[in-house]
């Protein structure tokens, strides 16, 4: 249903846009944040018939645009005291430039070219698994580029991942490259943390991405060293981040529904969200909020590494529609609406500042869809228009097509671990 903008916005001055991000609408409070002069050229920017669920995404856009941009998504200072007890060894959050390759342990069929990779992680002290399209088996020597596809904040440990939640094999299997994604990464950012932490673990998924697993994939499933990368949430920011620290090897990102920014109030309000639904804790990851190490991996502040990287980027305004019909998003992150505002307020500000550095980015920005898996899946094969051009991806032919069924009966049981709780279908 469809609403005038009319009675809203002529009561913007009583909104808070700072305070309920993930609780849908911006909260009523006594006084203003904005000037009176800047309410109505903030109507006058949206048409009568915007649907009222898109004002969040649209308000929070508005003000990322104007003067509160920089304290929303780049601004570096804390309020918080100590920073931390770590704070001035924000090398300990990059990758060993000598970090040496995981280990291949296992690789496992699971259904059509799909197979399950265990790896041993190095830095991490464990086995990861991850779940690998390989185009016509491990016995196809033909040389491809590889993409890695990455999961959300539960990391795919409670058994719903890309390959259960979505058609991703079907959309793969006429193109000659490895698509991997990894399990197992909860609440971690993707990032190298300070200190271990008791929920989580032994987080070096930064050290996994650039100098762990892309050397494996290469060495024994014919990687042609010319690579992709994409996350969804949670890890859309930190894929554009990991790209930027290899780009030779990553000629191309892409953030679905995610936060290009760990920096500013809501970047770290983002973060501090995801790490949260699932026990982790942040101070452990970079140390309190204004540590060097959060505006180190904040891709909004280092725009200039991203010259030689196609970039896609894309969320919606949060409104409901068919597009969520039939795949479902976790509650426990919060309410769908409200998280994808949040992404697209973000998203926007980030794409906004990237072409103004002169960075190539394809911003791909939705009215309807939510924080749900229909969303996430338009957006990525939306992103093979950039993708795929950057990596030169070559068809590939099979004898029997690829068809995936997602019916709730058959699809396998979530396993234990962090984040097996919740709704069925999380990312």
């Amino acid at each position: 249903m469809t609403w005038s903008l009319s009675s809203v916005l002529s009561s913007a001055s009583s909104f808070n846009p700072l305070s309920s991000i993930f609780t849908g609408f911006p909260s009523r409070t006594g006084s203003s944040v904005l000037d009176s002069s800047s309410v109505p050229w903030a109507a006058s920017s949206l048409m009568s018939s915007t649907p009222l669920l898109a004002v969040p995404a649209l308000f929070l856009a508005i003000l990322g645009g104007g003067i509160f941009g920089s304290s929303m998504y780049e601004a570096t200072g804390s309020s918080e005291s100590p920073l931390s007890s770590r704070a001035g060894n924000v090398d300990e959050t990059f990758p060993d430039a000598d970090a040496k390759p995981a280990t291949l342990k296992s690789v496992t069929h699971i259904e059509h070219d799909m197979y399950e990779v265990v790896v041993y992680s190095h830095a991490m002290r464990r086995e990861v698994k991850n779940e690998v399209i390989l185009p016509g088996g491990p016995g196809n020597a033909e040389r491809r580029p590889t993409f890695y596809l990455l999961m959300g904040a539960d990391g795919a440990a409670n058994g719903w991942s890309w390959r259960n939640s979505s058609k991703h094999q079907e959309f793969f299997q006429d193109k000659l490259v490895n698509v991997v994604t990894p399990i197992g990464s909860v609440s971690s950012m993707q990032a190298d943390w300070y200190e271990d932490d008791k929920e989580t673990g032994r987080n070096k998924w930064l050290t996994y991405f650039t100098k762990e697993l892309p050397p494996l994939m290469d060495a024994h499933f014919y990687g042609n060293g010319r690579d992709a990368i994409g996350g969804i949430s949670l890890s859309g920011g930190p894929a554009l981040h990991i790209a930027s620290l290899e780009p030779a090897r990553f000629r191309a990102a892409a953030s679905y529904s995610g936060c290009p920014a760990t920096s500013g109030f809501l970047g770290n309000i983002y973060v501090s969200e995801g790490l949260k639904m699932n026990g982790a804790d942040k101070v452990k990851m970079w140390g309190r909020f204004g540590d060097p190490a959060w505006v180190a991996h904040s891709p909004v502040l280092h725009l200039d590494d991203f010259k030689d990287i196609a970039l896609f980027v894309s969320a919606a305004e949060g409104v409901p529609g068919a597009i969520d019909a039939t795949a479902t998003s976790s509650e426990r992150i919060g309410p769908p609406v409200a998280i994808e505002a949040a992404s697209y307020a973000c998203s926007t500000y980030f794409v906004e500042k990237a072409r103004e550095a002169g960075v190539d980015v394809e911003w791909y920005g939705q009215v309807e869809g939510t924080h749900s898996w229909g969303l996430f899946e338009l957006s990525m094969r939306k992103s093979w228009d950039v993708i795929g051009p950057a990596l030169d991806v070559k068809p590939f032919t099979r004898d029997t097509p690829v068809v995936v069924d997602l019916k709730p009966s058959e699809a396998p049981q979530p396993v234990g671990g962090k984040g097996s709780s919740g709704s069925s279908r999380q990312h």
